[in-house]
């Protein structure tokens, strides 16, 4: 009889197993809803579905506006900026050679794994070289993935203040705020949430 009871423990663990794979997959799948939380006037909403969709959009036009603020900034057309960028190696030559970058500084692999070839590549650009890639920029270059070029970075330089980079920041952070009380304003797809750290 003890010898029936190990035949029957044995199945009867497999199927705890497999309903218990099942059951993550399916919350797996159901639970991870896309969403993002907001802070308007005090009050708190989660944006879901389309007006999360909305809320990417904003966050990638917001991008594009920061970077051409801070073009607007420099004066000098010929100025040697410090860049960065980043991508996968194939995408990384693509780009590169696209917009004929000569100046390179570094080029650092990411990781060690020899299948995982993403980089991160410091380079100087002229202002008028930075200015065409920021005038190719749209919203696909950083929603829903980001391109090489949407990862474009302008490092700190001597062509912007400090004074400047905060009048940067608080129209960044305007342009956001008017964005997501339009986005709120319409309310599809928002529920009220707690406000807690947001």
């Amino acid at each position: 009889m003890a010898l029936n009871l190990y035949k029957l423990a044995f199945p009867g663990i497999l199927a705890l197993v497999a309903v218990g794979i099942v059951g993550f997959l399916l919350a797996f799948s159901y639970y991870p809803e896309k969403h993002v939380n907001v802070n308007i006037d005090g009050k708190c909403y989660e944006l879901l579905d389309s007006s999360h969709e909305k809320h990417k959009i904003l966050r990638a036009e917001n991008e594009i506006n920061v970077k051409q603020m801070q073009l607007n900034m420099i004066e000098q057309s010929d100025a040697s900026l410090p860049i960065v960028f980043s991508g996968f190696k194939e995408s990384v030559d693509d780009f590169i050679r696209q917009y004929d970058i000569r100046n390179i500084i570094s080029i650092q692999k990411v990781s060690g794994n020899p299948a995982f070839d993403k980089y991160i590549i410091k380079a100087t650009l002229s202002t008028n070289k930075l200015q065409e890639i920021v005038n190719d920029l749209t919203v696909s270059d950083f929603y829903p993935t980001l391109s090489v070029k949407g990862s474009l970075g302008l490092g700190p330089n001597k062509y912007i203040s400090s004074e400047e980079g905060k009048v940067i920041s608080a129209e960044s952070k305007d342009f956001m705020q008017n964005g997501i009380k339009n986005i709120v304003k319409y309310n599809v797809g928002i529920k009220l949430a707690e406000c807690r750290n947001i």
